[in-house]
Parts: structure tokens; C-alpha cells; sequence
């Protein structure tokens, strides 16, 4: 081979491992977010400390073996053709070591594998926080099972306390998982699974599902909020506790979310009629660093976009669209929603639909007595729609209830409970949990009056 010839080979070879090498330092820039090498709880450190003990015995073997393997190229490389090389009949020796030698390697691992694995599956009894996390297509939520607050894709917890997560599915496998903080750990339909982990730094900390389920399975994503003790116990104050409109804008936003869709799918503590278990709960959501699970970080102007189009941003949501709801009505929803919360009086009840901003009300099938709004208006105004599909109405497109098209004609309502009845669907309108226990279906606050008119309205689909 000429010089140049070898040049020009070394030189391929360089750019063949130039992508190569471009991979390998690739992990060494960011700020390691999700990284499991730069742990921040005791449980982490545990787990980090096995995977150094097999990581640094991984290494010594492929030393060890790689070595041998060059040194048995070069030594043992072919002679003269047809010379016939030494041949080894055994070696009693040799055979006892490479039998002995992966197994104390094994034992080597073995002992702080099976410590960990003890140390992970006992939490502590003692001082700990307690956190039911729930996974669901495609949010988290947490409820705190000792002060029984709940919120949504942010989790806030003391530094230096014991956190126990006890964790299960609504919906399809998905799987709890804070890089920094713990191992991942899935979250089963009908079935809990419990981590647990001491965080020992102040800071954000990035989680997200780590098994896929379904379309916006890589937006499902989360953040844990380590804080002082004395923050942490304000934090659990603002959230029980109901926003507080400090702007005429404002204002019409708690009006606006009161008469339009949002109470069938969220809960606001506090506020009378927003009990909704579909969605996220919305207390004190102006303290939240980001919305949509992180997707977008939480600002007036992303709040805003995200109510008036939402899967425009998170492809497969089951917030319904569109939503009957303005861009400059999104923006009124959005003032109120990060209002600062506050004790307050009570919840103004909607006014009679003066703020909904409907072009053209559309005629109904009976008037509510001394209401002054008809079926449809009340059925596209109250929150039916946040549920349930009328395949006549464009708004109602709702995915997480029963379709009503044909409902008079059906023999019974609430999934078999009732006869189909004039006395019974009133009665189902008004107070679904009465009549089936942990029903999705939540109980709006509606006067007789509007119930009577929204059944006239769906005896006529």
C-alpha cells in the first residue's frame, strides 16, 4: 500500500468516526434536567451507588477481556501457511478462575442490589407526606391524602422529608417517573404501586410518564417543586382556597367560566358548582409554573391560547372543540384564573347568561320559567357540552359522557340505573351523584327550573 493510498483511508475512517465521537460528547452538555447520574434524594444516591459499583466492574471486565483478546491477536497470530498451531487440551487452572471469578463479581453486586432493593420497597412511617398521583390520559393529578388538597401536573413537597407516592391509572399503563428524585414505577388501572424518596436539594425537578400511552404520551409531563418547610405549608393555604378577581376583567372571566363549559370538567375549591373530576383542578392555577403538563410554561397569553385552542398545543387532548369561547373571553377566563386566591364571600352564580356573548341564541324547545334562556342555550352554556356529543349542536362535542342523539327513545338512563323518565332524567340533571355513586357526571348547581328546560330540550333529539 502506498502512502497515499494509506492517507486516504486513515482519512474516510476519521470522518466515518467523526458522527461517531459527535454522539459520545453529546451527553455531556445541557443541564442534565432528566439525568439519573446527578441525583437529589436518598433513595437516588442509593440507586446511583449500584450503578457505579456495576458500572466501575463493567469496566474492569472490559479491560480485562479486550486486553487478552489483543494480546491474543498479536501472540497468537497465524504463522507460516500450514503450520499448525500449539494446541491446548485444558487448563485446570485457568477453568477455576473464570468459573470463580464472575461469580464473586456477582456477589459483588448482588449485596448492594438487594440493599437498595429493601431500602426502596419500606418507606418510611414517620413525618412523611403522603401523595395519591393519578395518572390519566394525558395529565397527572395529586391529591395529598393527610390535608386531602389535590392539583395538578405540579407537585409541591418539603426538602428533607420523606414523600410517599402511592400511584394509580384511570386509564391505560402509564408510569411515574422523577430522573432525579426516584426510579419510575408504573401506574396501573385497579392496581397501586408505591416509591418513595427524600428529596435532599431546593429546586424544579422534571418528571413525565415514561411508558407510552397514546398520542400526547411525550407531553405528559410533570414538575416537582422542593421547598423550604414554611414555603411548602403556604403553598398547601393558597391552594385551598378559591381565586379572587382583582380586575373587571377578571370578574367577567369568574362569570364566564361559571356559565360556560369549564365547571363539568374542573374544580375550583371554593367556588360552588366547579366541582368537575375530568380535568385538571384549577385552585390557585396563577402559582403554576407551567400548564398543559409543562408543555407550555404558564403565562397570561399561553393560559389564554391554551383555553381558546387547546389541541392546537397538545395533539388528542379531551378538552372539548372548540370551546364556545372568544379569544377576548379566553383572555377574560385567563385574568381569572390566575387571580390570587383568597378567602372570599362566595361564588357570584352566572347572570342569567348576560355575559356568555352568544351571536345568535338559538331557539330551544321550552323556556325556563322566568329564566329567560331555552333548552339548547342552557344545555350549550351549563357544561353539558364539556361532556357529551348532539351531533345537531357544533359545540357539543364532548367525548367523556354518553352521546344524547335519540335519548327519549332509550329505555333507561344512567347506564341502566333509572327507567328513561321524565321524573328520573330530572332527577339524574339534577344530582347524578345521588343516584350513582362515583359518577363522573357532577352536580351543576342548577334550579329546578332549568333542569325542567333542559329535559324538554333532550326529549326532542
Amino acid at each position: 500500500m502506498t502512502v497515499s493510498n494509506y492517507l486516504a483511508n486513515s482519512c474516510r475512517r476519521a470522518w466515518v468516526a467523526l458522527p461517531l465521537a459527535g454522539f459520545l460528547v453529546s451527553g455531556c452538555f445541557g443541564d442534565g434536567r432528566q439525568s439519573t447520574i446527578r441525583p437529589a434524594s436518598d433513595v437516588g444516591h442509593a440507586v446511583q451507588a449500584v450503578y457505579s459499583v456495576v458500572t466501575w466492574i463493567d469496566i474492569g471486565i472490559f479491560i480485562v477481556v479486550f486486553g487478552l483478546l489483543i494480546v491474543a491477536l498479536i501472540r497468537f497470530r497465524g504463522g507460516k501457511e500450514g503450520e499448525m498451531p500449539k494446541q491446548v487440551h485444558g487448563n485446570p487452572v485457568m477453568e477455576i478462575l473464570w468459573t470463580l471469578v464472575p461469580a464473586v463479581l456477582l456477589i459483588f453486586i448482588a449485596v448492594p442490589t438487594w440493599s437498595t432493593i429493601f431500602l426502596t420497597a419500606n418507606p418510611p412511617k414517620e413525618n412523611a407526606v403522603h401523595v395519591l398521583a393519578i395518572g390519566k390520559q394525558w395529565w397527572w393529578e395529586f391529591e395529598y391524602v393527610d390535608s386531602g388538597v389535590v392539583t395538578g401536573n405540579e407537585l409541591h413537597v418539603p426538602v428533607n422529608r420523606p414523600i410517599v407516592i402511592t400511584t394509580r391509572s384511570t386509564d391505560v399503563i402509564h408510569s411515574f417517573w422523577v430522573p432525579r428524585l426516584s426510579g419510575k414505577i408504573d401506574s396501573l388501572p385497579g392496581k397501586d404501586n408505591v416509591l418513595w424518596f427524600t428529596p435532599q436539594e431546593k429546586g424544579v425537578f422534571y418528571g413525565q410518564c415514561a411508558e407510552y400511552c397514546g398520542t400526547s404520551h411525550a407531553n405528559m409531563r410533570f414538575r416537582v417543586i422542593v421547598e423550604d418547610e414554611a414555603d411548602y405549608e403556604k403553598w398547601l393555604a393558597s391552594v385551598t382556597q378559591p381565586p379572587v378577581p382583582q380586575t373587571a376583567e377578571a370578574k367577567e372571566g369568574e362569570q364566564l367560566f361559571l356559565a360556560k363549559a369549564c365547571v363539568a370538567c374542573h374544580t375550583i375549591t371554593g367556588v360552588p358548582g366547579a366541582v368537575g373530576k375530568v380535568g385538571p383542578n384549577l385552585t390557585n392555577l396563577g402559582a403554576r409554573s407551567s400548564i398543559a403538563s409543562a408543555t407550555i410554561e404558564n403565562t397570561p397569553q399561553n393560559l389564554a391560547a391554551w383555553i381558546h385552542d387547546s389541541r392546537s398545543i397538545k395533539p388528542g387532548v379531551l378538552m372539548i372543540l372548540p370551546l364556545p369561547v372568544s379569544v377576548e373571553e379566553a383572555g377574560k377566563l385567563a385574568a381569572y384564573l390566575t387571580s390570587p386566591t383568597g378567602p372570599a364571600p362566595g361564588a357570584p352564580a352566572p347572570q342569567g347568561g348576560a355575559t356568555l356573548n352568544m351571536k345568535q341564541p338559538p331557539a330551544g324547545a321550552a323556556a325556563a320559567a322566568g329564566g329567560g334562556l331555552d333548552g339548547k342555550t342552557l344545555f350549550l352554556t351549563k357544561g353539558c357540552t364539556g361532556c357529551h356529543t348532539v351531533q345537531s349542536l357544533p359545540l357539543a362535542r364532548g367525548t367523556i359522557g354518553p352521546a344524547l342523539d335519540g335519548l327519549q327513545a332509550r329505555p333507561r338512563i344512567a347506564a341502566g340505573v333509572l327507567p328513561n323518565t321524565e321524573a328520573n332524567l330530572k332527577r339524574w340533571i339534577k344530582d347524578p351523584p345521588s343516584v350513582k355513586p362515583g359518577t363522573l357526571m357532577v352536580k351543576l348547581g342548577l334550579s329546578d327550573a332549568e333542569v325542567e328546560t333542559i329535559v324538554a330540550f333532550l326529549k326532542t333529539l
